[in-house]
């Protein structure tokens, strides 16, 4: 009795391992199952969601772009120098990173010699200006004596009996000639002081002049901005009191304009061939992810700077590379900074083609086919696809303007289905 029990225990021992594999092996069928209801599911929804919709091919733009790298620079930046003909610095006016208008002040030189030979100026001026008033009050005066002696010296004629009576002054003898000579010598008196006037007037002119040389040379001292922008590079080293020598050539600072920016890089000769001024432009960075801008070529010079080769081996001889740098404007530039690097895509040619939309087409091996409508029937039809934009695709061959073409075609819609055209 207890054998036959320890014998049934012991195949209940042996059972419950099967039992566990067919519990496990249940499971996992009905997770199978359970997915690929999932799967139709999300499948019927799909084929719900993308309905067969019917279009003509339309006409899109197409560009044929050759990219090239390129940088942002400022449009144009001011390098001011110290001129060591002018004396030291006395002081400067602005700081690195600001912003100054054209014509702002920038710094100033010193100028004590200029500014006292500028005073002695303008005092022989002032001398003259005066020796000229009293010489004009001298001839004023000598002019009015001329005129007592002349009308004093005068014959006296009267009309009687319509006969002329002179009065003869011979007789009065040595007051004669004493009334000459004081005429005589009122008019030499007279002529002198003119001439002396002049030569002083003649002095006003030579010191309003060397004053006036002066006062620009003191203005030349204040150097002021030519161009609206930002300091940048300001020279520490050079400051109050600096005096520059005669063979240095020293920038104190630099002002970056704030005209828009513009796009500089260089091109090969096979690029250089292909891309000419006018040309429209498609710009891109890596520093501004999903944005781009536009702008066209302005400018790709016909003389070349030559490069080194990279790999440039010892034994072998290579010739430089020439590059042929252009420049690029920007419609804006919102965005962009100097520094950036820039990728270009330079539009050399555009063209007008037949385009479906990328969800029409379906691809088979090498092959490109489309679902097309013929009198409410799905045929495929082989076509030639070209360049890409945006969501559009070209068609080079295959499709007409007339034709009717799937938007969403589907492995579920089979070849000859009928197509309710309503």
């Amino acid at each position: 009795m207890e054998t036959a029990k320890r014998i049934g225990t012991e195949n209940e021992q042996a059972r419950t391992p099967r039992q566990k594999k067919l519990i496990l092996l249940g499971i996992l069928v009905l997770i199978l199952i359970f997915v690929m209801l999932s799967l139709a599911i999300i499948e019927l929804n799909k084929r719900d969601l993308k309905k067969l919709v019917f279009i003509h091919p339309t006409e899109k733009t197409f560009l044929k772009t050759k990219t090239v790298s390129a940088r942002v620079v400022q449009s144009h930046t001011e390098t001011i120098y110290v001129n060591a003909s002018k004396g030291s610095i006395k002081e400067i006016f602005v700081k690195e990173g600001e912003t100054v208008a054209k014509g702002q002040q920038l710094f100033s030189y010193e100028g004590s010699a200029l500014k006292a030979e500028l005073g002695q100026a303008e005092i022989n001026k002032q001398l003259a200006e005066t020796s000229v008033q009293q010489l004009k009050e001298q001839i004023t005066s000598l002019e009015t004596d001329l005129l007592e002696a002349e009308s004093t010296n005068t014959p006296v004629t009267s009309d009687a009996t319509n006969t002329t009576v002179t009065t003869n002054l011979t007789d009065m003898g040595d007051s004669d000639n004493i009334a000459d000579q004081s005429i005589l010598s009122l008019n030499a008196e007279l002529n002198t002081a003119k001439a002396d006037s002049r030569a002083a007037e003649l002095k006003v002119e030579k010191y309003t002049l060397e004053a006036e040389k002066l006062k620009a040379e003191l203005d030349s001292l204040i150097v002021s901005s030519n161009t609206a922008g930002v300091i940048v590079n300001l020279n520490q080293n050079v400051g109050q009191g600096f005096q520059e020598k005669e063979n240095q050539q020293i920038a104190i600072m630099e002002i970056a304009s704030n005209d828009p920016f513009r796009i500089e890089g260089k091109l090969t000769e096979a690029e250089k061939a292909k891309i000419t001024p006018g040309q429209p432009i498609i710009v891109t960075s890596n520093v501004v992810a999903n944005k781009n801008w536009n702008g066209k070529i302005t400018e790709v010079s016909d003389y070349p700077t030559y490069k080194e080769p990279v790999n440039k081996d010892k034994d072998s001889q290579h010739e430089p590379i020439p590059y042929y740098s252009f420049k690029a404007s920007l419609d804006t530039q919102k965005g962009l900074y100097p520094g950036y690097s820039t990728s270009l895509d330079v539009v050399v040619q555009s063209k007008q083609l037949l385009a479906v939309p990328e969800t029409s087409i379906i691809g088979i091996g090498k092959s490109t086919y489309v679902m097309v409508q013929k009198k409410g029937i799905l045929h495929k039809q082989k076509v030639e696809t070209g360049q890409k934009t945006g969501q559009w695709v070209a068609i080079l061959k295959g499709l007409k303007d007339e034709d009717k073409v799937g938007v969403n075609p589907s492995w579920i819609v089979h070849l000859g289905t009928l197509i309710n055209l309503n």
